[in-house]
């Protein structure tokens, strides 16, 4: 069976996406490196869509030994999900995130003899963007459609996915518009952080790009309690691509803006870059900004990742806005950025390539990042990425159309 790399028909996508549902987030638990220190015969796991004949999608999430060797593939093993996902994992279980009719959210653990299992399935009205650590005793998670007039935010017991309070929030309470869009969610200290966009629920225009806007809740209670915003740059975030905010290890809160045509934005009329949210503070520092462009000679940073010691992963689309194509979020380049110095390395011999206009599923393991970079006309492939040295290594071959999640246990 051959597979194509999907650019994924990003239009189609969102088209369908946004019907269901607005908001769909990201954000970094406390942990920065993604493995947890198991002893298991197969840590790694990818969840790999593979799409079917009447072109929909099932997802696999597999264990495997190593991953920088011979052919990935989701033959014999894993936990098999129908439908449309999205991964992310806190602490020591992946969360799979049910999303346009697939309403519901897995929890995914694995077991002593390397095994995947299903410990704990549950589904809602609407479904839910995404889940982000809150503190040792309760995820977060939020959920918007479209077609409501509410903003939910509901509390989980761990592992188990047992709700224990729902917070309703009327979306009047952050914007008068029509179409808020969900891009990023950060938890610390006393605050809930809440980014957003606007994009019209008809054309899906952007017409509102002149400011940053983040609303502000109080934690645990979540209490809307006020919307900040910067003038310096424009929306934090983009489409489905969920890191909007960013929490780095002593509580900072980072915003990244782009308004990329290829990531959603009809126009962009302000700056790119990063802006910064003190730990226990709820207002930007008005004396951070990052310049991505300065760094990049023209370009903008579109996926993040923090990794640690003030630096995050980032994925940079190579074009400059005026000449992205629209919804391609392509093409991209590997790097890691510097938020204190600040400064920007690329990392050596991994090609530029197409981004899946999702979650990034990238796996931090130590030094090392690893993401499923895809090749024009030959396929998926593991990269090792060294964050020290710049330097990688070309791993494994993944059978799949796209890889929605990259994990180590």
């Amino acid at each position: 069976m051959k597979f194509q790399n999907t650019k994924f028909n990003l239009t189609a996508l969102f088209l369908s996406v946004i019907t269901v549902f607005s908001f769909s987030s990201c954000s970094s638990d406390d942990s920065t490196d993604d493995n947890n220190g198991g002893s298991v015969d197969k840590p790694f796991a990818l969840s790999l869509a593979i799409q079917g004949s009447d072109n929909s999608f099932t997802y696999y999430t597999v264990p495997f030994a190593e991953v920088m060797t011979g052919t990935l593939n989701a033959v014999g093993e894993g936990i098999e999900q129908p439908g449309y996902y999205d991964f992310t994992k806190i602490d020591n279980t992946i969360y799979s995130l049910g999303g346009l009719d697939d309403v519901n959210v897995v929890a995914i653990t694995q077991n002593s003899d390397s095994s995947l299992e299903e410990t704990g399935d549950v589904s809602f009205t609407a479904a839910i963007a995404d889940f982000v650590k809150g503190d040792d005793n309760n995820l977060i998670s939020v959920s918007m459609r479209s077609s409501s007039d509410v903003i939910t935010f509901r509390k989980f017991t761990p592992n188990t996915l047992v709700a224990t309070e729902t917070i309703d929030i009327p979306v009047t309470d952050i914007t008068d518009l029509s179409g808020p869009n969900y891009s990023g969610m950060a938890v610390s200290g006393d605050y809930l952080f809440l980014s957003y966009y606007i994009s019209n629920p008809n054309t899906f225009d952007t017409d509102y790009t002149e400011q940053a806007e983040i609303a502000v809740f109080s934690y645990p209670e979540l209490e809307f309690q006020k919307i900040i915003t910067d003038s310096r740059v424009g929306p934090i975030g983009g489409f489905n691509i969920k890191s909007g905010l960013v929490k780095d290890d002593y509580g900072n809160v980072y915003a990244l803006s782009h308004s990329n045509p290829a990531n959603g934005y009809s126009q962009s009329t302000k700056p790119g870059g990063i802006l910064k949210i003190n730990a226990g503070e709820s207002d930007f520092d008005a004396d951070y900004f990052l310049d991505i462009p300065a760094l990049t000679g023209g370009k903008q940073a579109s996926h993040l990742k923090y990794l640690g010691g003030n630096k995050i992963f980032a994925e940079i689309n190579m074009t400059e806005r005026s000449e992205q194509e629209k919804w391609s979020d392509s093409p991209l380049q590997s790097a890691v950025i510097d938020l204190s110095i600040p400064s920007i390395e690329y990392i050596n011999g991994v090609p530029e390539h197409k981004g899946d206009g999702r979650r990034l599923a990238a796996l931090q393991d130590g030094n090392y990042v690893y993401l499923c970079v895809p090749i024009e006309n030959d396929g998926i492939y593991v990269y090792k990425m060294d964050i020290v040295n710049y330097t990688s290594e070309k791993g494994a071959k993944v059978e799949a159309n796209f890889v929605a999640g990259f994990f180590k246990f």
